[in-house]
């Protein structure tokens, strides 16, 4: 038996994982805002939206 995915859970998670993603780019280069964090949310939105395109189609 395959348990589908909570969706709920799992938008937390990619929530979670991009803030943490965004708060260590601060720390670790804070003079190069406000590019390279646009550039890692646009990246993990790809990341992310690929994934739960994948986890959808997956029945």
């Amino acid at each position: 038996m395959i348990k589908k995915p909570n969706l709920a859970l799992t938008v937390v998670l990619i929530i979670i994982i991009e803030g943490l993603a965004i708060y260590l780019n601060m720390v670790a280069h804070p003079q190069a805002q406000p590019g390279l964090t646009i550039f890692i949310v646009l990246l993990l939105a790809l990341i992310f939206g690929s994934y739960m395109r994948y986890r959808s189609r997956i029945k």
